[in-house]
């Protein structure tokens, strides 16, 4: 699942508003969220994925790797809780620190 995630990145344009999230980001590609990941510049998501399990139960609805215009990495995740809350959870890939969580 995780890996179908990573492989099945858009090349597309976000437009999120929020204190931590910049008004357009550039997706990665699959192959560069690949190498990111291999050459460790940025936190598998699998490794994300967990830390959301222990914090809040349940899965992963989507998610993406995003540039942000500071030259960093960001993934952007809707996560469903284990209680059923829809969530959209903005993680910053370089270090794994979770920078927001709305809805739910």
């Amino acid at each position: 699942m995780i890996h179908r995630v990573v492989t099945t990145l858009a090349m597309s344009v976000l437009v999120l508003p929020g204190p931590t999230t910049h008004a357009v980001a550039q997706s990665f590609s699959p192959g560069q969220a690949h190498d990111a990941v291999r050459n460790g510049d940025i936190v598998p998501l699998k490794d994300i994925f967990a830390r959301l399990e222990g914090e809040y139960g349940g899965y992963q609805l989507d998610a993406e790797l995003f540039s942000t215009s500071d030259g960093g990495s960001e993934y952007k995740i809707v996560w469903m809780s284990e209680d059923g809350r829809r969530m959209q959870v903005v993680v910053n890939a370089q270090s794994g620190r979770i920078e927001s969580v709305r809805g739910g």
